[in-house]
């Protein structure tokens, strides 16, 4: 491929989750900072559906052009190799990565039936509860359901997963007490800000833009399930020029650049990154490599 020949066509994102999704909506705003330094309108897909393995085979097994990029969270790359056998696709071979766009630091919020302010207390009070403290999960092998098996393996608390399509229904559910705890401070910050819902702590090993909330690992839990933040990227199907890798990453750079993708980014409590195609690669193997262990030692599966 010559250097100036891509793009000569537009540019198509397949995004494995359901549109208007917190991540949809922000692949959709750097798409949009892209497209002017990329010279390429960038179409998005949206491709969900069993555990988001259809849109990420859909790029596994599509052209090495350019053309068909995948824009994802973590897990169709890293947790499902543990949870789905056999996955459709495979990790390690099928892809060449692009960039990691943003990362998150996923908070745990409460309701306001929960009496607990930090991560100690909550593990106390769902100690307490004779059934068990209730908690907002986005399907089995979902990160929240992950976190949660995780914490309650690691303390002796027994949290219950109840299951949602995603975190507006779970934050209405948490609103009126159906469950105590979720996942989903982008789409709950109306209601942490009028103090509706509490903030107990984060992923991650620093506190990032939730400078105020505390992280698993300042609360003693070290597990790598529990702090290792979300992420998004851009990742192509194995076999894609450099060339055209290289001019997308120029162009995320540039749309993360851009104040009002910035400001988007900062009120969802995403930050940006936008790394070379290395430095994302051994980002995702050092994961690849320790979490799903780490999950199967937990016993869940998603099959």
């Amino acid at each position: 491929m010559a250097q100036d020949a891509y793009p000569s066509r537009p540019v198509t994102w397949v995004v494995p989750y359901a549109a208007g999704a917190p991540a949809d909506i922000a692949f959709r705003k750097v798409a949009e900072g892209m497209t002017g330094p990329l010279g390429a309108t960038i179409v998005v897909m949206n491709r969900p559906g069993a555990a988001a393995t259809i849109g990420t085979t859909e790029v596994a097994k599509a052209k090495p052009d350019g053309y068909t990029i995948l824009a994802t969270l973590n897990d169709p790359l890293v947790s499902l190799v543990a949870l789905m056998d056999p996955l459709p696709y495979d990790p390690a071979k099928d892809f060449t990565f692009v960039t990691k766009l943003t990362q998150s630091k996923a908070a745990m919020i409460a309701g306001p039936h929960i009496k607990a302010r930090t991560l100690r207390e909550l593990i106390d009070e769902a100690k307490a509860m004779p059934n068990g403290m209730s908690y907002g999960s986005f399907g089995v092998g979902s990160f929240p359901h992950i976190i949660m098996e995780a914490l309650g393996r690691r303390t002796g608390a027994n949290f219950v997963n109840v299951n949602y399509r995603g975190s507006p229904q779970a934050i209405q559910e948490l609103l009126s007490g159906q469950i105590g705890v979720t996942f989903g401070a982008a789409a709950a910050m109306q209601y942490i800000k009028e103090g509706k819902i509490k903030l107990i702590a984060q992923l991650g090993e620093d506190r990032g833009l939730l400078s105020d909330v505390p992280t698993f690992s300042e609360s003693g839990f070290n597990d790598v399930l529990l702090t290792t933040p979300l992420w998004s990227g851009l990742v192509a199907p194995a076999g894609t020029p450099r060339a055209a890798v290289d001019k997308l990453v120029a162009a995320a750079k540039i749309s993360l650049e851009r104040k009002d993708v910035q400001d988007f980014l900062v009120a969802i409590a995403f930050e940006r990154v936008g790394n070379a195609p290395e430095e994302f690669a051994a980002q995702w193997r050092k994961e690849y490599d320790t979490i799903p262990a780490a999950i199967r030692s937990l016993g869940i599966t998603a099959n």
